[in-house]
């Protein structure tokens, strides 16, 4: 039997009920409920209902789950923005009651010149698979080519700052910034990560984070992206360093079938200690394809991915979108097939979505 709600879970679900039955008609992102001189601010939230069925140590089950709960707050204040989100993530995932915490919480500031700067906890500049939204992602979730650097902590949310900014009409964008990687102790992290990327956009300049778009315009995008930490492995004691490189690009383009849309990803992770002849290396790959038809109501997709490490492991899945005026209400589906397994299926998931 599952464990009853905390007073604190059920004190949320109240104050979100409250704040929807509050928020006035909706705005262009989210829904602006403040705005005056210098300030404004929308809210937003997302939800992810998801059903699981896979194999999981040779036994099949079966889960309900929230795999996402969010409450976003963005804006402006005089020439700065800002974004915080509020997250409540697997909740009751195998019979578990989690706990919200900040995903994220930054400012950014522009600087001239195009240059901003933007500072607290968000996204590092890392593997797109990673920086496209969960809740703009092709698949069901991400995949394993961001998944081995972000167990490192070398992808995904962190706290730093960074600068960034566009040139050549917005056709190329940067980011190089330095962030505290939050998988290692306070006393072991003397240095901070060094994170940047690279972004060639040769279509729209727009969403281009963005797994599946809609209308007519074009993307085509190629991405280079690298991440350096060096770490004290005890005090007094040897060092080591993690290196972390990456290759990506998309296209997404409407053809007389449907919108088409590709994307690849490859990235290496290195783990090399002070002492020689210690060295780990894993490479990861991803590439996905998906068709949007109907008027832009369905998409079947097809997505790979393998790591190479000291096992070799191979994912395949199968699946379909379902789209409600784009992402921001769909249902998703999918299947996963796994090598190096004994079954001919490793997995199934579905998942609706509501997000604004």
């Amino acid at each position: 039997m599952k464990a009853d709600r905390s007073p604190r879970s059920a004190a949320c679900g109240v104050l979100l009920a409250a704040l929807l039955l509050l928020l006035p008609a909706p705005a262009r992102s989210g829904v602006k409920v403040a705005e005056s001189e210098g300030f404004t601010l929308e809210l937003g939230m997302r939800l992810q209902p998801r059903l699981e069925y896979e194999n999981a140590a040779g036994d099949w089950r079966r889960d309900f789950l929230l795999r996402r709960t969010r409450l976003k707050a963005n804006g402006k204040m005089l020439s700065a923005t800002y974004g915080f989100e509020w997250k409540i993530d697997n909740h009751d995932l195998s019979n578990t009651i989690t706990q919200g915490e900040a995903e994220n919480a930054w400012i950014q500031f522009p600087l001239g010149k195009g240059v901003e700067l933007k500072a607290g906890l968000y996204d590092q500049p890392f593997s797109r698979d990673r920086l496209t939204s969960d809740s703009r992602q092709l698949a069901v979730d991400r995949g394993l080519v961001s998944n081995v650097p972000n167990g490192l902590g070398l992808a995904d949310n962190a706290t730093g700052f960074e600068f960034l900014g566009k040139a050549a009409q917005g056709k190329v964008s940067y980011w190089a910034g330095l962030f505290d990687n939050r998988l290692i102790p306070t006393r072991y992290q003397d240095t901070p990560m060094v994170v940047g990327r690279v972004d060639l956009n040769l279509g729209s300049t727009s969403d281009i984070y963005q797994d599946a778009h809609f209308g007519s315009a074009r993307w085509y995008a190629i991405g280079i992206n690298g991440s350096y930490q060096p770490i004290h492995t005890a005090a007094g004691g040897d060092s080591v360093f993690q290196l972390a490189g990456g290759l990506d690009g998309m296209i997404d383009v409407p053809t007389g079938a449907g919108r088409v849309f590709v994307r690849a990803e490859a990235s290496d992770v290195q783990l090399n200690p002070a002492s020689p002849g210690a060295t780990r290396e894993s490479r990861q790959y991803l590439a996905e394809a998906g068709l949007l038809i109907l008027h832009e109501r369905l998409q079947p997709f097809v997505r790979f991915d393998e790591v190479r490490a000291a096992q070799k492991t191979d994912v395949t899945c199968l699946g379909m979108n379902l789209y409600k005026k784009g992402h921001s209400l769909k249902i998703q589906g999918d299947v996963r097939m796994q090598a190096n397994t004994n079954q001919s299926v490793d997995g199934a998931r579905v998942q609706a979505q509501l997000d604004f």
